[in-house]
């Protein structure tokens, strides 16, 4: 009869990198003052609570938007402005 399987030594570093790593990256936050699991979460990109996520692209969206807007009423007032101009060298050469 065959024996348990054994594992590798690169499975086992990769097993002790995979558990141990977070784990001691959630302990050095928390002794070092900081929210560990809050801190791991960020670092990886998930957020506990998903409306803050939204609220988030949300508020960027609106400034996004507000900021367009505000260009696009810019170049609109140059382009009157630049008809207007147009205007008064057509007039300028047509007398």
């Amino acid at each position: 009869m065959k024996g348990k399987y054994k594992a590798t030594g690169c499975a086992k570093f990769f097993l002790v990198l995979i558990v141990l790593a977070p784990l001691a990256y959630i302990g050095a936050s928390y002794f070092n003052g900081q929210d560990g699991i809050a801190n791991f979460k960020d670092l990886i990109g998930i957020s506990a609570d998903p409306a803050d996520n939204v609220d988030d692209a949300t508020n960027d969206q609106t400034t996004q938007l507000n900021q367009l807007e505000s260009e696009l009423e810019d170049l609109r007032e140059e382009n009157e402005q630049l008809k207007q101009a147009l205007e008064d060298c057509q007039d300028d050469e047509s007398q």
